[in-house]
């Protein structure tokens, strides 16, 4: 239970304030388009048994969530599920995505009255807390009913780690309130301990994020093209935007310079480009092929045009190096989940369009390798296309694109323990 005095003063500064903060909060949702109604977030009758809560900033954020509760319903354990979320915005495309027992709702503002009426409402087993979204009267009211608290994806950016930092006792109070706290890596980790978090609490493990669909895989088709490939160093510019389609040619032809039996898979964005690509190169002494026509590869080939979306994953798995195409023109890119999981190393450029957070992600691991133009994308290709570069580069990206899963591994195990421990108590109660 939080006993600071801040904590006293956070309580006095709301209960003062609560009239302006829910006209706020009543205002956003009618821009939004929202019913006042919805604010309360008790919409929805409470399903009997067990009830695990899991909170998100927005739709966006609460995508990972989802994953858990199916792999939590694969457990058959007859729970249900409350998803909720602060920011005020339309549901319409996300409440399909919910898993089998699973509601979605808007978490009230922290004011006493209303998020007391949506805890009495829910009364939740355990509570899942997202990205930070640490609000002290919610964590101070789940503590008292003693329900069980784990935070994942847990944030600290400047700003919020700065306030914090005014208000150093009910910062220690608010984070260890939590029974386990969730991080992407040890700076997040350090100010949680600044903070006054417990060492215990805190475990580095990653990143909860929404795994894209793996591609379909053609195993009869890699094996082919493998064998036509053979010993060659091969390298793929995957969903290539048109206006890269000359970026991309011309840095394999500067490439070719230092290895002569290079081969580049040409996957284009739109169809029909091939000839064009053809034709605008055809004084570089290059050799196309087409497979929108038949076109196969073979020893003289030094460019192999596709634009089967379909075969996409089949390159992936062939090209040691991937250039995620868009990334220089208008950010329109393939996830580099996809080339990663194939174990193929990533070049890219600065525009991430809507893959933001996830190139973030593995730039700051160190895991791909950025350009901004076409001289720069050769001489990293050049670089990169060796073997110990590209491997290294490929680990470094494949854990990224792993860890979602050890990160889900521990979670639905906290969770199934703090299930099993309340159950345990209520046997003896």
């Amino acid at each position: 239970m939080l006993g600071t005095i801040e904590f006293c003063l956070y309580k006095f500064a709301t209960y003062v304030a609560a009239d302006k903060f829910a006209e706020k909060r009543i205002s956003v949702f009618r821009k939004a388009g929202l019913s006042i109604e919805r604010c309360t977030g008790i919409l929805e009758d409470r399903p009997e048994g067990r009830l695990v809560w899991f909170h998100a900033r927005d739709l966006h954020s609460a995508k990972p969530l989802l994953e858990l509760i199916t792999q939590l319903n694969y457990q058959e354990l007859g729970l249900s599920f409350l998803v909720t979320t602060r920011r005020a915005e339309q549901t319409d495309d996300f409440v399909p995505l919910l898993p089998e027992n699973t509601v979605h709702q808007f978490l009230p503002v922290d004011l006493k009255v209303p998020m007391t009426a949506f805890l009495n409402h829910w009364l939740p087993d355990v509570a899942v807390i997202s990205e930070g979204e640490f609000w002290p009267r919610m964590l101070n009211k789940l503590t008292v009913r003693k329900v069980p608290l784990i935070a994942v994806n847990t944030k600290m950016k400047d700003k919020v780690y700065r306030n914090w930092l005014w208000l150093p006792g009910l910062a220690k109070k608010v984070l260890n309130t939590f029974d386990l706290i969730l991080v992407q890596d040890q700076f997040v980790a350090s100010r949680l301990k600044r903070l006054g978090a417990k060492t215990t609490k805190i475990r580095v493990a990653g990143v909860l994020a929404e795994t894209p669909k793996l591609l379909n895989f053609d195993e009869s088709l890699h094996s082919s093209m493998s064998a036509k490939i053979g010993s060659r160093s091969v390298w793929l510019s995957a969903a290539t935007n048109r206006n890269e389609e000359d970026v991309i040619v011309n840095a394999h032809k500067i490439a070719m310079r230092r290895n002569r039996r290079l081969l580049l898979i040409l996957h284009t964005r739109e169809k029909g480009r091939g000839a064009y690509i053809a034709e605008r190169h055809q004084n570089k002494n290059l050799t196309f092929s087409f497979q929108e026509k038949g076109g196969v590869i073979d020893d003289a080939t030094d460019v192999f045009v596709s634009e089967d979306v379909d075969e996409l994953a089949t390159y992936l798995q062939l090209a040691p190096v991937t250039f995620c195409g868009g990334t220089l023109s208008d950010g329109q890119s393939i996830d580099p989940f996809h080339p990663a999981a194939a174990g193929s190393a990533i070049i890219h450029g600065p525009s991430y369009g809507d893959h933001r957070e996830t190139y973030t992600r593995y730039n700051e691991a160190e895991a791909t390798r950025q350009v901004s133009n076409g001289g720069e994308l050769a001489n990293t290709l050049t670089e990169t296309i060796g073997p110990d570069v590209a491997a290294m580069l490929a680990h470094k990206a494949w854990e990224i694109s792993s860890e979602g899963g050890e990160v889900s591994g521990t979670v639905i195990s906290e969770i199934l323990e703090k299930l099993a421990d309340g159950a345990q108590t209520d046997a003896a109660t």
